[in-house]
């Protein structure tokens, strides 16, 4: 009786490469998505991804690049990852350096999210004067220099109404805001960090 043809090894590897082609099709039709991470903590570009909460102001601190009391003298708007999403940038004068280098004084703050489109839960404003935990922004080109706040948002501390007077006429000092206390803007991120701090209160670098 006349063989058949074996056609069993030429089958498995056209499954094979098939499979593989499904594959890779599958991962490059995916979009990428740019994280913030700042020590475990990530946060997705398109919204909050929490990795990490914080227990404490030294954890904080430790995941931060740079600690900074500062006041937003400007902000804007811009649509600088796609297309879709905002993230307003805050122009962050500093007043004092806990942790890090702020380098010529200002910082840029990158927040998810705008006041017309917020995503995130707390945005801070022209104006006023924060506590600030922040980490590296993770970006490239000219946005590499900017900053994330650490944690989403669980970084942010507002300042009270008189460092913000000081603030606003330029006259505000590290003396004036060393024993000032500082209020925790969002209550409601998960983490257990205290509802006030004072500056003195961030561990030293």
């Amino acid at each position: 009786m006349k063989k058949q043809p074996r056609l069993v090894k030429p089958i498995l590897a056209m499954v094979a490469a098939f499979s593989l082609a499904l594959g890779v099709g599958a991962c490059g039709s995916g979009s990428s998505t740019p994280t913030q991470t700042g020590g475990s903590t990530a946060a997705s570009e398109n919204g909050t991804s929490r990795a990490k909460m914080y227990d404490s102001v030294k954890a904080i601190t430790d995941d931060s690049d740079l600690v900074v009391v500062g006041t937003v003298a400007d902000q804007k708007v811009v649509q600088d990852i796609d297309n879709e999403t905002d993230f307003t940038l805050s122009t962050v004068k500093v007043i004092t350096t806990k942790k890090g280098d702020a380098g010529d004084e200002t910082v840029v703050v990158r927040q998810t999210g705008s006041t017309k489109n917020q995503t995130t839960g707390a945005m801070m404003k022209t104006g006023s004067t924060y506590l600030l935990f922040l980490v590296h922004s993770g970006l490239s080109g000219d946005l590499a220099s900017q900053y994330y706040v650490t944690g989403a948002d669980a970084g942010i501390y507002l300042a009270p109404a008189t460092v913000k007077a000081k603030a606003q006429t330029g006259t505000a000092t590290e003396q004036d805001i060393s024993g000032e206390t500082f209020n925790r803007v969002n209550s409601d991120s998960g983490d257990n960090l205290p509802a006030t701090l004072t500056v003195d209160e961030v561990p030293a670098s």
